[in-house]
């Protein structure tokens, strides 16, 4: 059941987000205030050329840590396939035969409106990388499967949006084998 919209007061905008204080009536007539940080969608690529995949590192400053997570980037190219071929180049310098994708979460439903559309790129061929000013000092990495998953069970990779995509993955290609 939906809940009933009292109010809606924007508290901040910038360039990638609009965090809003959302007064609501919920179903039982109680009021209920909540924050909620609304950004665009966002697509994430899965690189993988069938032997390992590309991973891309940065510091990310919200939790003063060097990150590493797939290929990922906000809807600015008209759509979230077109921006998934863009970001890959960008971010990788990767161009892909064939982008699929494999499924869409919501980033955390609670507080945020953010979407994530996951893609398989596959058919890769390098090139170089095109990385906007906020991307500065991004390296990228190839790692075979096995040293994904070691990565992750030995807490190198905490970018929540990657853990996601891998745990899809295993799926997916679980289901098809």
């Amino acid at each position: 059941m939906k809940w009933k919209i009292i109010s809606t007061e924007q508290k901040y905008k910038n360039k990638w987000m609009t965090v809003t204080e959302d007064v609501f009536e919920n179903v039982d007539g109680k009021r209920l205030t909540y924050g909620v940080v609304r950004k665009e969608p966002c697509a994430l690529i899965i690189p993988w050329d069938g032997k390992v995949f590309t991973l891309v590192g940065q510091y990310r400053h919200p939790n003063d840590y060097f990150s590493w997570e797939f290929p990922q980037g906000h809807l600015e190219h008209g759509s979230v396939e077109k921006t998934a071929i863009k970001e890959l180049k960008e971010e990788t310098g990767l161009t892909a035969e064939k982008i699929e994708q494999l499924a869409h979460f919501y980033l955390a439903p609670g507080h945020h409106t953010q979407e994530y559309f996951v893609f398989l790129a596959t058919g890769l061929r390098e090139g170089k990388q095109e990385l906007e000013e906020s991307e500065e000092g991004m390296v990228t990495k190839k790692i075979a499967p096995r040293e994904l998953e070691k990565m992750i069970s030995d807490g190198l990779i905490k970018d929540g949006p990657t853990l996601a995509a891998c745990g899809l993955l295993k799926i997916k290609w679980n289901l098809k084998t």
